[in-house]
């Protein structure tokens, strides 16, 4: 058996180049995949899969980069801040004039919707501006049962001053390219180390492991796995520790590769 773990954004899927769903050679190569049985996996900083992926029959997520893992309809991981964390959290992004976006599984709580960098943020992963129906625009650090908060930083040094506050307390993966941004998690698993508990809990060995990514938050996870397949449209960091490349997501790179190696 063989386990292929696959980043949502990027790679799956391009909502700023207009790539809502995977094309129907990459959901073919998943299916036949599967069918050879096999397990593929979601891994993803996102905290809920976006239309056009949720229909997928995965057997496995791994969301907000490990915060949430859930494998054959089990739920085995589910890490939600406490209201203290939220609260510290809200202190420092304030100090640093950080937008933060608290994700939990059915709401989310911004009070920044029409700031602009909020919306670019928007456009990139879901393709518009709109408010989601499920936000909370007021609250309170008591109101919040999120997983997961993407903060963005008018620059690198405000980022960086609000990660070195909050790096002892948290997991945190900050990026310095496109947005400056940063998601922060409860302390434990990143992508690749819940990666890895995946596969070693199904009982797959290494030598039997694939992940597919594109992005700087892919990094750990292209380290814990055998077979490491950079995307064409991926990150130059990503790209030169891939153990293989593959075209990009526009051109069915997913599906080239499996239908060529597996």
């Amino acid at each position: 058996m063989k386990v292929a773990f696959f980043d949502i954004d990027g790679t799956l899927i391009d909502v700023g180049h207009g790539l809502n769903r995977p094309t129907q050679e990459t959901l073919d190569a998943l299916k036949t995949f599967q069918k050879r049985g096999n397990k593929i996996i979601v891994a993803s900083a996102r905290g809920t899969l976006p239309e056009g992926v949720d229909d997928i029959n995965f057997d496995g997520y791994i969301c907000s980069d490990g915060h949430y893992i859930k494998l054959d309809g089990e739920i085995l991981v589910d890490q939600l801040f406490n209201h203290q964390q939220v609260q510290k959290q809200i202190e420092i992004y304030k100090k640093y004039r950080g937008r933060p976006m608290f994700y939990g599984h059915d709401y989310t709580w911004c009070d920044c919707y029409n700031d602009e960098l909020v919306k670019k943020h928007q456009m990139m992963f879901q393709g518009n501006t709109d408010i989601p129906d499920n936000a909370y625009q007021e609250y309170q650090a008591k109101d919040v049962h999120a997983i997961s908060c993407c903060v963005l930083f008018e620059n690198k040094e405000d980022l960086w001053n609000a990660y070195h506050e909050l790096e002892n307390d948290f997991t945190i993966v900050p990026y310095e390219s496109g947005l400056i941004r940063m998601d922060v998690y409860c302390q434990g698993f990143k992508k690749g180390t819940a990666c890895q508990y995946v596969y070693e809990k199904l009982g797959i060995d290494y030598e039997c492991t694939y992940a597919f990514g594109d992005g700087i938050n892919d990094l750990e996870m292209f380290q814990l796995v055998k077979h490491s397949v950079a995307m064409g449209n991926a990150v130059e960091e990503l790209k030169m520790i891939a153990s293989e490349q593959t075209d990009t997501v526009l051109n069915n790179g997913i599906a080239k590769y499996l239908n060529k190696h597996i």
